[in-house]
């Protein structure tokens, strides 16, 4: 079997894994009447999503360990939430649940290339209303 063969192979076995999830992609944000605002469209991804391993809970501070966090893998770009830039993360609904995207980068290093993105659980209070 030749080497992109082998590799269209590996494709499809992992895609197995992948299932669909609704993401809101958030537009530029705006202020209106002194409460930030930002049009949305919801759009359905196929993602193999997971919650964070030992060892990823590990690698955060230790305030940030207790908040519910999920990461996925998939075939795209998504966008992280920059308090800075005023970029407001893309949202993964997930168990009924929103999780905004806080990182989300290209993995070059396998023939798999894919983004891993982290999610952190929005407070109840910013919760949107399901899809």
């Amino acid at each position: 079997m030749s080497f992109s063969r082998k590799v269209k192979v590996i494709k499809v076995a992992i895609g197995l894994f992948k299932k669909s999830y609704t993401v809101r992609k958030y537009g530029q944000q705006t202020i209106v009447d002194g409460y930030a605002s930002a049009p949305y469209d919801d759009v359905t991804l196929k993602l193999d999503v997971q919650q964070l391993s030992p060892d990823d809970l590990l690698a955060l501070p230790d305030g940030e360990r207790t908040v519910k966090r999920i990461k996925s893998y998939g075939g795209g770009k998504l966008t992280a939430s920059d308090e800075f830039e005023k970029v407001r993360g893309d949202m993964l609904f997930y168990r009924g649940q929103w999780y905004e995207c806080t990182a989300s980068f290209l993995r070059e290093n396998t023939l798999l290339k894919h983004y891993t993105s982290q999610f952190v659980l929005a407070p109840h209070a910013q919760q949107p209303k399901p899809p």
